[in-house]
């Protein structure tokens, strides 16, 4: 019995071991993450399977899921999608196993892709290896990305469409990358492709050019126009013209564009089709308000009131520019009464048969805000106060929103702050009639400069320049060690501008010193002060000149502003020529020259470094002489200069005419030379600097001159011949318009100058010239751009000296 028991548990230990055995071959069963019998359960292991290269910790710090978690599908699913986006895997994908205990082991499957170990590019002739190369976002070494490989490939055909190549074809090797790894990129260049002429089809409402001047696409003209054939620009030219037609009341126009290749491959025509329609206009406007109900009549505004705001009338052409603008003045009314949310909602139906449209005009009317607090944010430096000048926002009285917008675009015309934001903020929810607080948030810019130059013109000749500006000056905030000065911790804050600036040049030479505190104790009141020392070479004399002004100035709101003003001159006239008129040598000094001088201005330019709408006044009226001297005499000038928009393109760049008219007199003929009026140069193109202006009689032969050296010049008409020694009154009128030819940096001008300078109050002998030029607008150098004019003089004087290309350009280190 014993050895049949032993023999029956050994039995029963193989039977046993092998039952344990065949438990663990079995294979885990692995299931769905959306199968339900998953759901909730505890989350007990987190195997990743299939890296080789890539480290599991990278995987694991990017999935939401982890052990004692509670298996949720969505989970597990979006971190198959982030993995993925990693740019590592081809292929991520993710199941679980139940296990005995009840808890769940969730498995991802991960495919790496394959390691990049060579970039070549074949088939190149137009493009460098090394400028393809960066528009890659490949490299040897890293994985292969799909969507970068397809970005790749599109930067490649945009660059050769850029330069005309617009048949190129880019495709990847596959074959070699899957089995080599080596990535190559074979490029097909093709023909370039040249625009030879541009068709306007269905257009019977707008003529060719008219459409013509709507797009960037032009055709290939020799040195002026490469005529690229760009795709995207032509969806651009088609945006453009289906908005120029829609802004005239074509709303049903239709516009397409067909690009046909010559069978050379090296020509193209480009067609616009376009299907106009009928022109709409606006038969009757209604006003409604809409406060998530049925439609009422607005409350705070009457309907009379808001079709009295609008600028499109019935009528008129259904254009959509109108619409906008009218929508804008509606809403800008409420926001200055406080409705700042506010909303209006234009929308127009078809009547009949007829081409006509009704607009409803829906107002979403907010509750009036009041303004609380005013907070300002983000100005390490610049002093509170010179932000809350510009602020016009009174707590306690309804909030302007109107203001708002003026009160940033003060902020940035002051150039302290390159980004500004003035923002109500949201309301109470326990209280929402409280008043809200405004917050403006501003980020300081660099406001201090060193800058190194050189410069050129045909006024100025060549000169260099060293400056150091501070436009964020504070007189009062000395240093308290040598590192806080060095550092530019020091005399910075409150807003007052400061300059020093030495430019020495071979016909001018310019050394100043400024200084000017906009706000005086927190008042309109302004000071301004200048040192200045000039040494110009005229043809004829050398000009010295020392001159120190100190004024007071005060602004009357956002346009008007008036200045007084006092000069102390000391001015020297040396080096005369042989041929230096008589006159500049009586005046030749050192003489001593004071005025003071009343100033008036009115600015409402949209943009005051380059407007494009608006206007600017200038009158002087000065008395020189009344502090002593040898010179009494007064002087007024006025100026008036306009700017209209004559047109605008899709991308928002504007045309502009500015139109100038100038004008100035001396009431006495005691003024010297070196005060008189001049025009000519840049002040006048198409004659030589200073040339308009009476000429002198009679020129000196030595010098000191004598009786017997007195040389009377005259020409053959026995009029005066000789150097210009200005005169009593001047008067210019003149007109330029540009217009913009590549993004905002450059544009070209068309002008004309006019006008005249004489002794006595006479409009004879008048000038006029006309001309073209081109403008460089360059960040870099400043806001004043680089400016190239050819001019031709069509009426002049006999004696007149012309020139025909005036220019200035200053370029920094």
């Amino acid at each position: 019995m014993a050895w049949l028991f032993a023999m029956t548990c050994c039995v029963m230990g193989v039977a046993i071991g092998a039952g344990a055995a065949g438990v663990a071959l079995v294979a885990p069963t692995w299931l769905e993450v959306d199968d339900e019998s998953l759901a909730d359960r505890p989350i007990a292991e987190i195997l990743l399977v299939g890296l080789s290269r890539i480290q599991q910790q990278e995987i694991r710090n990017n999935i939401r899921i982890a052990v004692g978690q509670p298996f949720e599908a969505s989970s597990i699913k979006d971190d198959v999608a982030t993995l993925y986006r990693l740019g590592h895997f081809d292929s991520v994908t993710a199941d679980a196993e139940l296990l005995a205990d009840g808890t769940v082991r969730v498995r991802y499957v991960l495919v790496e892709q394959a390691i990049v170990r060579d970039i070549q590019v074949i088939g190149n002739k137009v493009v460098s290896d090394q400028e393809l190369r960066a528009l890659i976002g490949l490299y040897p070494g890293g994985p292969r990305d799909d969507f970068l490989l397809e970005r790749a490939i599109q930067k490649v055909k945009n660059l050769y469409r850029s330069k005309g190549n617009y048949l190129v074809e880019v495709e990847v090797d596959e074959t070699r990358l899957v089995e080599t790894g080596i990535l190559i990129f074979r490029i097909v260049e093709g023909p370039r492709v040249r625009i030879r002429e541009i068709i306007f089809s269905g257009n019977n409402a707008f003529t060719t050019n008219e459409l013509g001047a709507q797009i960037k696409t032009k055709p290939w003209v020799f040195i002026f126009s490469m005529g690229n054939l760009d795709e995207d620009m032509l969806i651009d030219d088609v945006a453009s013209l289906d908005k120029f037609y829609k802004d005239r009341g074509f709303i049903d126009v239709r516009v397409d564009k067909r690009v046909e290749i010559s069978p050379s491959g090296k020509e193209a025509k480009v067609v616009f089709v376009v299907s106009e329609g009928r022109q709409y206009r606006l038969r009757s406007i209604s006003v409604e308000s809409v406060e998530g109900g049925p439609r009422t009549k607005p409350r705070v505004l009457h309907a009379e009131q808001v079709l009295g705001l609008m600028v499109i009338r019935p009528g008129d052409a259904f254009t959509q520019n109108k619409v906008e603008a009218s929508t804008k003045a509606v809403e800008e009314a409420y926001q200055t009464m406080g409705y700042i949310e506010t909303r209006i909602d234009p929308t127009w139906v078809r009547i009949g048969e007829e081409p006509e449209v009704d607009m409803i005009v829906s107002v979403r009317e907010s509750v009036p805000v009041i303004a609380g607090i005013v907070r300002i944010q983000g100005n390490a430096i610049t002093k509170d106060n010179v932000i809350r000048r510009k602020l016009r926002i009174q707590p306690g009285r309804p909030l302007d929103g109107h203001e708002m917008e003026m009160a940033k675009m003060r902020l940035e015309a002051t150039q302290l702050f390159s980004d500004v934001r003035v923002t109500p903020q949201a309301p109470d929810p326990a209280n929402p009639g409280a008043p809200r607080d405004v917050l403006v948030e501003v980020k300081e810019r660099n406001t201090g400069s060193l800058n190194f130059g050189v410069g050129i013109g045909s006024d100025s000749g060549f000169f260099g320049q060293i400056s150091l500006n501070q436009n964020n000056f504070d007189i009062t905030d000395t240093p308290q060690t040598f590192d806080e000065f060095i550092s530019g911790r020091a005399f910075r804050g409150a807003g007052q501008n400061f300059s020093i600036a030495i430019s020495p040049g071979i016909d001018v030479s310019t050394y100043s010193v400024s200084f000017a505190e906009p706000n005086i104790l927190e008042t309109d009141y302004g000071f301004g002060s200048n040192l200045m020392y000039r040494n110009r070479v005229y043809t004829a004399f050398t000009e010295e000149r020392i001159a120190g002004t100190f004024g007071l100035s005060r602004a009357f709101g956002d346009m008007w502003s008036a200045a007084g003003r006092v000069t102390l001159q000391d001015v020297t006239l040396t080096n005369f020529a042989s041929n230096t008129p008589i006159e500049v040598y009586a005046d030749r000094g050192p003489s001593f020259i004071n005025s003071v001088t009343l100033a008036f201005t009115r600015t409402n330019f949209d943009n005051p470094m380059r407007p494009t709408r608006g206007s600017r006044f200038e009158g002087e009226i000065a008395y020189f002489g009344g502090m002593g001297g040898p010179y009494q005499f007064p002087l007024a000038t006025a100026s008036y200069t306009t700017f209209f928009p004559l047109s605008e393109d899709f991308f928002g760049r504007k045309s502009v005419l500015r139109t100038n008219i100038s004008t100035g007199y001396i009431f006495n003929d005691n003024a010297p030379v070196s005060e008189k009026f001049y025009l000519g140069g840049r002040s006048f193109r198409g004659f030589q600097f200073r040339a308009i202006s009476p000429l002198s009689g009679m020129e000196i032969g030595a010098d000191p001159p004598t009786p017997a050296s007195l040389t009377p010049t005259v020409n053959s008409n026995g009029e005066p011949n000789g150097q210009p020694i200005g005169g009593n009154f001047r008067f210019y009128a003149g007109a330029q318009y540009e217009i913009p030819v590549f993004d905002k940096f450059i544009s070209m001008v068309a002008f004309t100058d006019t006008g005249t300078v004489t002794q006595n109050f006479t409009m004879s002998p008048y000038r006029v010239s006309i001309g073209a030029g081109i403008r460089l607008y360059i960040p870099q150098l400043g806001p004043a751009p680089l400016a190239f004019d050819f001019a031709v003089p069509v009426v002049k004087y006999t004696t007149d000296q012309t020139e025909v290309f005036s220019f200035t350009a200053e370029l920094p280190f």
